[in-house]
């Protein structure tokens, strides 16, 4: 990541990221203390990145969630960097774009990346959304922009 390789971190992969700090923030216990696992919503906030380079600003994506510890948690000098530096990607929604946020997360973040750009971290699975048959392929976009890196 030091070097500009590119790093995508999928549900505990974005909780190692926060961590190890490449990432910005923490993750918590869901408000509900409840594992949720179902398909979620989500609203593309920034394409200005390799990750979402597929989508555009304001897609509404349909992504399996499945997670216990998915709270994005970060302070409000950290939320304000964040929105500065654009760095938050995606957003909880229903499916008309209205928040709609399944596990507390500040301001409804599902996921953000590094001010460089090219280290990315995500609570819902877009590599369980590849097929329609599985409910949604909208997982595929997501990962076809991180590839084509």
């Amino acid at each position: 990541a030091n070097n500009g390789g590119k790093v995508l971190g999928i549900c505990n992969g974005f909780q190692v990221l926060t961590e190890c700090g490449l990432l910005p923030g923490a993750l918590k216990r869901n408000e509900g203390l409840h594992f949720i696992s179902r398909h979620h919503y989500l609203k593309v906030a920034s394409t200005n990145n390799t990750f979402l380079s597929q989508c555009a600003v304001d897609d509404i994506l349909n992504i399996p969630i499945a997670h216990h510890d998915g709270n994005f948690y970060i302070d409000p000098q950290g939320l304000v960097e964040l929105y500065a530096n654009d760095q938050v990607l995606l957003q909880y929604t229903d499916d008309k774009g209205n928040i709609s946020n399944p596990n507390g997360s500040v301001d409804s973040i599902a996921g953000i990346s590094n001010k460089e750009k090219n280290v990315f971290g995500l609570m819902p699975h877009p590599e369980r959304a590849m097929e329609s048959l599985l409910g949604s392929n909208d997982g595929r976009r997501m990962l076809e922009g991180f590839l084509s890196a």
